[in-house]
């Protein structure tokens, strides 16, 4: 089984495949997913990268991004951690 699969055009992602690159527990990403805290955005490439997506979630201090090629295999993965900011006083 490929980690995303195609349905009606929309990439379905497995959850455990996700959560582990955002260094996350499957049940702590589930509800987060419900929630509404990470979010998602799906990128089409054009060009050389025809045939090919970005999928990017967002929580907080951590983003992931991952190129996926049309047979649904992740291509590359990079996961984004920054710093928290500091309050001013």
């Amino acid at each position: 089984m490929t980690p995303v699969r195609w349905t009606d055009g929309v990439p379905e992602i497995d959850a455990a495949v996700a959560a582990r690159a955002m260094k996350f527990a499957v049940e702590y990403f589930l509800r987060q997913m419900q929630r509404g805290s990470i979010k998602g955005r799906v990128e089409r490439g054009i060009g050389e990268d025809e045939g090919r997506h970005r999928l990017s979630f967002r929580h907080h201090d951590r983003e992931l991004t991952m190129i996926v090629g049309h047979d649904g295999e992740i291509i590359s993965q990079e996961l984004t951690v920054t710093a928290p900011r500091r309050k001013r006083a």
